[in-house]
């Protein structure tokens, strides 16, 4: 049996830090959320904008096999990062990374990978990771426009394990439009 996931926005931020709700991030289509109804079953909250469910792909299975087994360092193992991309191709069990990754952190950094804010357990047999895309702009030393995805159409996501292996990944057909010194908090729930 497939580990299941569920990806969802829960919440959009200007360049002060003000959230600006979702309706009207939907209305400027810096989110759009799957057609028809939220997904039950999943505790999620009655802002989020469900973005669809994921794929925990065959290399995070190997990693849970570990960590079930003891094996060290136990760190390796666990999701602590995640990373975004603008990637179309339908996500694959035999996926290793994400397709066309964007660079993430301050301006100057090359990492395309980014610690997740933490991990809580929402129900039996569900963890919920939350995480960032933070709204830093390009300081214009000459650095791409796709720092933090700002200026892309976001349409993948990943999770990342402590060793860099990828978890799960994403792939929306309707994109999360970035504008620099926009965040979004997302949670990615898994249930076991």
């Amino acid at each position: 049996m497939r580990v299941k996931g569920y990806v969802t926005v829960a919440g959009v931020f200007d360049e002060k830090g003000r959230q600006i709700p979702m309706q009207k991030a939907v209305d400027y289509g810096w989110v759009t959320p799957v057609p028809g109804r939220q997904p039950g079953g999943w505790g999620l909250d009655r802002d989020e904008a469900a973005l669809g469910p994921n794929l925990f792909v065959d290399n995070g299975r190997q990693l849970l096999a570990f960590a079930f087994g003891g094996r060290s360092p136990a760190a390796d193992f666990a999701c602590s990062k995640f990373g975004i991309g603008t990637g179309i191709l339908p996500a694959s069990a035999s996926d290793v990374a994400l397709h066309s990754p964007v660079r993430l952190g301050a301006a100057g950094s090359q990492a395309t990978t980014a610690d997740v804010d933490g991990v809580d357990f929402v129900s039996a047999f569900m963890v919920r990771v939350g995480f960032t895309i933070s709204g830093i702009a390009d300081d214009n030393r000459g650095l791409s426009p796709d720092l933090n995805g700002n200026g892309c159409a976001i349409t993948e996501r990943g999770l990342f394990s402590g060793n860099g292996t990828l978890l799960a990944r994403h792939v929306s057909s309707v994109p999360l439009n970035k504008e620099a010194g926009t965040s979004y908090k997302l949670f990615w729930r898994l249930r076991f």
